[in-house]
């Protein structure tokens, strides 16, 4: 009965235990897990902060490049006159006048502005021992028998020619930004796409002139031409086409970054879709990587092509097509 008594004790004073009492182990346990729980919700939410401060921030992009291109073919077609030509490397290096190439870019969360330049200009002098024109200058000569003025004109003895041509592609356009923002240094996985809607504005002047040397003889197609007429041709031969235009513009760009510090790239754009001439399109097309040198600059090396064909009627035309190595070097600045 007494043990019983003492059960009957022990059990009211359990049953009388408040429930929410713990002991110290189990209230110093719960005394941790709070501040750990609120450590992390707050860590995420700084997180999303900072996200959407770098977001809501400035950031501007320059570029500057070197374009390889081994050979460059161009074609110029002045009052009816075609010339064209192939031009390596080297001696566009040797010729070479000016160049300037370089992007900048300023984007403010997802929108953003883009500005690029690319201008050149080189002049050649150089001496031949015959010169062939398809559409000869003297074809609209009414004073010569048609025969003459539509065939192929050869000269044969010494020939000086002097050319000098100059391009200048400026392209101003509106971008918006989807995926992560462009950085040298990017998370692998990541990924950026710019879509770009603007204008593309081209300046380019042609200029040649060749001179008849005193032992010169000319003939089209085994029938001589006299002095009188080679004085005729001499004068014709000075031609000069210039002309400005403004294509419209659109373009895609995309970034994927294969580890932390490379990138793998692609660029597309198109302009002119006929709208400013008989003949008016332009286009890039360009593909490679990106190495990451800090985390404010980045070097690229990838495969380029451009091509530009323009006919303004009255027979003037003007058209180039290139293709070769792209090295390129971009700071970011935010």
């Amino acid at each position: 009965m007494a043990l019983l008594a003492t059960l009957s004790v022990l059990s009211v004073e359990v049953a009388a235990k408040p429930q929410d009492e713990s002991t110290p182990d189990e209230a110093n346990a719960t005394d941790f897990s709070t501040p750990l729980v609120l450590s992390q919700a707050e860590s995420v939410n700084n997180e999303e902060e900072s996200q959407e401060d770098e977001e809501d921030s400035w950031r501007v992009y320059l570029d500057l490049y070197a374009f390889l291109v081994p050979t460059t073919y161009t074609t110029s077609e002045v009052n009816g006159n075609r010339t064209d030509s192939e031009l390596p490397l080297s001696e566009v290096i040797d010729k070479l006048d000016k160049a300037l190439t370089f992007r900048a870019q300023v984007e403010y969360g997802r929108l953003g502005f883009m500005a690029g330049i690319y201008s050149g200009s080189l002049s050649d002098s150089q001496s031949a021992n015959f010169y062939n024109e398809t559409n000869n200058p003297l074809r609209n000569r009414l004073d010569l028998p048609s025969a003459l003025r539509k065939r192929t004109l050869r000269v044969e003895g010494d020939l000086d020619l002097d050319v000098e041509a100059n391009q200048t592609i400026v392209d101003l356009a509106f971008r918006y930004r989807g995926g992560a923002i462009q950085k040298p240094r990017m998370e692998k996985g990541s990924s950026s796409f710019l879509g770009l809607v603007g204008a593309r504005i081209i300046d380019a002047n042609v200029r040649t002139n060749f001179t008849l040397n005193n032992e010169t003889t000319l003939s089209v197609e085994g029938v001589r031409v006299n002095r009188e007429l080679s004085r005729k041709l001499e004068k014709s031969s000075s031609e000069n086409f210039g002309n400005t235009w403004v294509q419209p513009l659109i373009g895609v760009y995309g970034t994927y970054a294969i580890s932390e510090d490379w990138q793998a790239f692609a660029y597309l754009d198109a302009g002119g879709f006929g709208l400013s001439g008989e003949k008016d399109l332009s286009g890039t097309a360009q593909a490679g990587i990106a190495y990451a040198l800090g985390n404010s600059a980045q070097i690229s090396l990838s495969y380029k092509y451009f091509g530009l064909d323009y006919a303004g009627g009255g027979g003037n035309s003007y058209s180039v097509d290139q293709s070769g190595v792209n090295l390129g070097l971009r700071w970011l600045f935010d």
